[in-house]
């Protein structure tokens, strides 16, 4: 399993909105192992009883022609 330590942090839009940011450490996502590329479409879950979070590679979608 990889495992890395992060942090979330909050940051506020001159707008007024609010967006929240984990960052993966490089170390990590630098490993052959890791699962993500830039650009992927992810699906997050949170598994609230288990104070978990879940983030998986949404599937892609087959074109109808």
């Amino acid at each position: 399993m990889l495992q890395g330590k992060s942090y979330l942090r909050k940051k506020t839009h001159v707008s007024g909105n609010e967006y929240y940011y984990i960052h993966i450490p490089a170390r990590l996502a630098h490993d052959s192992q890791f699962p993500f590329k830039e650009g992927d479409e992810l699906i997050i879950s949170i598994d609230t009883a288990r104070s978990k979070m879940i983030i998986e590679k949404a599937k892609k979608r087959k074109r109808r022609r």
